[in-house]
């Protein structure tokens, strides 16, 4: 009547090397065979050879994952690395499914994941994981097409593939195939226990402006003005500058925040380009009308939003359940963080019980998870999804 959950890492320089240390490591901490595998690792690592010999450890389990700008496991974070995670069912099962072409009609491949993912006949639902591109733009179309397919009451979790910040492809898993423009996911079905936490700790940088030209995750206007002008203003950032590259640095460092009803956090976006007449191009939507305020990020407010982002998902299944915790935050937290990252998975990993404590994830390019019972995009968010 719980999930059980297994993690393995390694960093050795052979792909197929790496894959079956990791995947044997994994399996001994888990103590058997998976029902349900999940791959995370360096773009350096993303060859089929490393799935197919994670699968002849793990007798052919199911398999999804993505490439990352880090991993992070229970011994802390780390580059350049691969983290296989087992997560094995008692009373508790899992059904996955894979969407392709992602970028032409986001919402519609959401709808074709929640399909393929129904077809396996799941039990009752406990909650989804997704692992799309991160490169792939509107996260937040994405997500609403894959609650629309499996329903509004089913929790949606996960994290956007990273590319060990080259912002050029990244790579999505599935069984033994390398993908990418994709998104696979998995249902946590039958008896298991589920609970989210997610927070980020950046807090506003100067007045709000009103969003008064939007079109869907193209933002065109702030008070009147072309939207890239909130850089210019505030960092002294040329726009011709900030289109060759230096934008998507920039934005991970200061992404926009958008206020928020009945909410203590603004929800934040990340700006990818600045498209034509000084327009953002963001990873998300953001609504026509809202207020929207630049942030900024600090080392303790960081870590205190951890904190809180844990404690919350342990508790929404109390701690005589947790099993394990599943851990999806941004690239941009790492960047904050610089040398200082290592203290967000510590204070994770102590909210969550301390030493032992069974946690593995990855950094990437976006986050999903509920917010007051809705499914968001997020960006510069730490998410917890506890298990037991």
């Amino acid at each position: 009547m719980s999930v059980l959950m297994g993690i393995g890492v390694s960093s050795a320089a052979h792909v197929q090397d790496a894959g079956q240390e990791a995947a044997r490591l994994m399996v001994a901490h888990l103590g058997g065979i998976p029902h349900l595998t999940l791959v995370f690792s360096s773009i350096r690592f993303a060859h089929p050879k490393l799935l197919s010999a994670i699968r002849s450890v793990t007798d052919g389990a199911p398999l999804i994952g993505c490439t990352d700008a880090g991993g992070i496991s229970t011994w802390g974070s780390m580059r350049q690395s691969v983290v296989v995670i087992g997560l094995r069912g008692v009373n508790a099962g899992f059904v996955t499914g894979v969407a392709k072409g992602i970028t032409q009609d986001p919402e519609a491949a959401g709808r074709r994941l929640a399909q393929d993912l129904k077809a396996g006949e799941p039990g009752v639902i406990q909650a989804a994981l997704i692992f799309p591109d991160g490169l792939a733009l509107n996260g937040s179309a994405l997500l609403r097409g894959v609650q629309k397919g499996l329903g509004a009451g089913t929790p949606i979790v996960g994290g956007s593939a990273g590319d060990d910040y080259y912002f050029q492809r990244t790579f999505q898993y599935f069984d033994e195939d390398i993908l990418t423009d994709s998104v696979p996911g998995a249902l946590i079905h039958g008896e298991a226990a589920v609970g989210i936490g997610v927070r980020h700790g950046w807090v506003p940088l100067g007045r709000p402006r009103q969003a008064n030209r939007v079109d869907g995750e193209v933002v065109r206007e702030l008070d009147g003005k072309p939207a890239v002008a909130i850089y210019e203003s505030y960092l002294g950032a040329g726009r011709r500058t900030l289109a060759h590259k230096a934008l998507v640095q920039t934005a991970f460092m200061y992404p926009l925040g958008i206020s928020l009803d009945n909410q203590s956090e603004c929800l934040l976006r990340s700006a990818f380009r600045v498209g034509d007449k000084g327009s953002l191009i963001c990873s998300g939507e953001i609504p026509q009308g809202s207020w929207v305020r630049l942030m900024i990020g600090g080392y303790e407010s960081a870590l205190a939003a951890a904190t809180d982002a844990a404690r919350q998902a342990v508790r929404a299944i109390g701690r005589s359940r947790f099993k394990g915790a599943l851990v999806f935050s941004s690239g941009g937290r790492q960047k904050m963080l610089g040398s200082e990252s290592q203290g967000e998975i510590d204070v994770i990993r102590d909210s969550l019980g301390g030493v032992g404590v069974r946690l593995g994830g990855f950094y990437g390019y976006g986050e999903q998870a509920p917010v007051a019972a809705s499914n968001t995009f997020h960006n510069q968010s730490v998410v917890v999804m506890a298990l037991g």
